[in-house]
């Protein structure tokens, strides 16, 4: 089984539990894979942004609760966010989600 990044850290992407699916060998390099077939791979994209928004519906989040509710600690995702646009300390879902997707949103 490998490990698959559905938004790649060469695009932006973080290493959180929703960013990483396991996929057998033929299903991560074969032709229909999401390196090999950009719908499956947009396919991920929209999904996991779908599943975002789904986590992340109030006004805004510290850096302790988008930690919390993506499985990493404070200090990586601090770390990761310096960058990210906040009041107080506050950061808006669709802040959280276009950083979380390598800055880009994906649409049907």
């Amino acid at each position: 089984m490998h490990n698959h990044h559905i938004v790649f850290e060469s695009h932006g992407g973080l290493t959180f539990p929703l960013n990483i699916i396991r996929l057998t060998l033929e299903q991560h390099e074969g032709n229909n894979s999401p390196h090999h077939n950009k719908q499956i791979d947009d396919g991920l994209k929209r999904n996991l942004q779908k599943n975002l928004f789904n986590i992340f519906t109030e006004e805004g989040y510290t850096i302790e609760q988008i930690a919390k509710a993506l499985g990493r600690t404070t200090k990586y995702f601090e770390k990761e966010f310096r960058k990210v646009p906040s009041k107080a300390g506050i950061y808006k879902p669709k802040d959280i989600v276009f950083k979380l997707m390598g800055g880009k949103f994906y649409y049907e």
